[in-house]
């Protein structure tokens, strides 16, 4: 919250919506008094909540701000002058840097393909491409959107409950229109939260999800995305097949038909690929590792 009010915007509106938490939120909202609007609703996942907020907003643009995550000052400055500098972008996004746990920053930066080629903000055409891939770090911490964009386009998917839910919002603000990549660190952003693998598993199901949607919306017209999109499944299913080696279940809320219907979405030698690293990588890793843990223990 103190990063939001030192933002050297002006001026700037702050809406907070509660989600249902029990941590106390409640009591602390009210000691910044008549500095924020305060809201609490009933828990109902972070797509709803994410839309609920936008529709409390009366500003022309918009910026998310998670609460574990903290705003550099110039954050929104930084965003804002680029998308005056290129009116036609539907959205402004840079890059962010990363937290440990206990809020300490690291040298970690997030560099999407090519971005160390850049040095001033960058029109980019193909928005949803630059999205999907991803070469851009479009997350709600690291841009600033027009309101009435995402009007548009309805705002939030509820599908998405737990996760994936703002990889397809600003996936589907592109279709709208060019967005503005700024190469600038307008963020930083905590690792460690909600890590248990358990919630991993939701958040790469969610996020086959997303992939296995747009995927079917392309139709092969990109066909360079189409096979980058494949990929990108590939890549998610082979996590979940790491998970489940290690003794993790897919979560009740997982249809039972998940994983096969995402392998169908493959090539056949993406689908062998697969399989080869199920039933032999996996084990293969998990001997090597054995063998080095025994050699180490012999050693001490």
């Amino acid at each position: 919250m103190e990063s939001v009010f030192a933002q050297n915007y002006s001026p700037v509106e702050i809406i907070v919506l509660d989600d249902g938490s029990t941590d106390g939120t409640s009591d602390l909202m009210k000691g910044y008094g008549n500095r924020i609007r305060y809201y609490r609703q009933d828990n109902q996942g972070i797509a709803v909540t994410r839309t609920n907020a936008c529709l409390l907003a009366r500003g022309e643009y918009i910026a998310f701000q998670d609460d574990d995550d903290i705003m550099p000052p110039d954050r929104i400055t930084i965003l804002y002058h680029a998308i005056f500098q290129y009116p036609d972008a539907v959205f402004a996004v840079g890059d962010w840097l990363m937290m440990d746990e206990d809020g300490n920053l690291t040298e970690n930066r997030y560099l999407p393909e090519n971005s160390s080629k850049a040095t001033t903000p960058v029109l980019l055409k193909n928005g949803y491409e630059a999205v999907l891939w991803p070469k851009v770090p479009a997350a709600p911490h690291t841009t600033l959107f027009r309101k009435d964009c995402g009007e548009k386009i309805n705002w939030f998917d509820t599908q998405y409950k737990y996760a994936s839910e703002d990889k397809d919002f600003f996936a589907r603000l592109c279709r709208l229109g060019p967005i503005v990549y700024v190469p600038r660190i307008v963020s930083y952003y905590r690792r460690g939260h909600s890590s248990m693998t358990n919630r991993k598993i939701v958040t790469d199901c969610h996020s086959i999800t997303f992939f296995l949607n747009h995927l079917n919306s392309i139709h092969e017209k990109d066909s360079r995305l189409y096979k980058r999109l494949q990929f990108r499944i590939l890549s998610q299913l082979k996590r979940i097949a790491l998970y489940r080696s290690n003794g993790f279940a897919l979560p009740d809320s997982v249809p039972s038909d998940f994983l096969t219907n995402s392998l169908a979405s493959l090539t056949l030698m993406d689908r062998i690929h697969y399989w080869l690293y199920r039933t032999l990588t996996i084990r293969i890793k998990k001997i090597i590792k054995n063998k080095r843990d025994c050699f180490h223990n012999d050693i001490y």
